[in-house]
């Protein structure tokens, strides 16, 4: 029972899109990727429109549905244009540095916390000098599947997650982190 709930992935002229069994590729100009169809769901090509239907009409077929549309958008949009995610490094002496694939993050610890860059991701870095705040570091991570930019840009912040006292650490770029009061501030007041 084939349902079409969404409205169809439209192929931009430069991508190719192929459907084998249940793998599913997409090359555009900035490279390739694939991923495996789930059974409870239907992709048609047509037209250069990609239709995902339902398989049977079920709540696990209808989530699977949204998911694979979703994932099918990412991966063509990713062939285009790449996804990019902005951190920024906060605190006095925090600072980092690229080293072939491996991004270095000096982060007042006594050893440098070291993460691998897989080779499909692209890292750039840029200082600010700001009076206020102190050196910012602005870490961009770039790469065609979004998965990937945000995995890694996860891993990036987890390594000192920010400080609502004090503000250091590492935090997105649009990430708002309110500053809390500490206990001296309050006593004195």
């Amino acid at each position: 029972m084939a349902k079409q709930r969404f409205s169809p992935v439209a192929i931009p002229d430069k991508v190719k899109v192929n459907l084998s069994n249940s793998l599913f590729k997409v090359q555009g100009p900035l490279g390739s990727l694939e991923m495996n169809i789930s059974s409870k769901v239907i992709v048609d090509i047509k037209d250069n429109e990609i239709f995902i239907k339902n398989r049977e009409n079920s709540k696990e077929s209808s989530s699977q549905q949204g998911t694979t549309r979703s994932l099918i958008r990412n991966m063509v949009n990713g062939v285009v244009k790449e996804f990019e995610k902005t951190l920024i490094i906060q605190g006095t002496g925090y600072r980092a540095q690229l080293g072939g694939s491996n991004l270095q993050l000096f982060l007042g610890y006594s050893k440098p916390k070291t993460v691998t860059l897989p080779k499909q991701i692209k890292c750039e870095l840029k200082v600010i000098k700001s009076a206020e705040k102190g050196d910012l570091t602005y870490i961009t991570i770039k790469g065609i599947s979004k998965q990937l930019v945000g995995d890694v840009a996860a891993e990036i912040k987890k390594t000192r997650k920010p400080d609502p006292y004090k503000h250091k650490g590492v935090r997105y770029a649009k990430e708002f982190i309110r500053k809390k009061v500490g206990k001296r501030a309050v006593a004195q007041a």
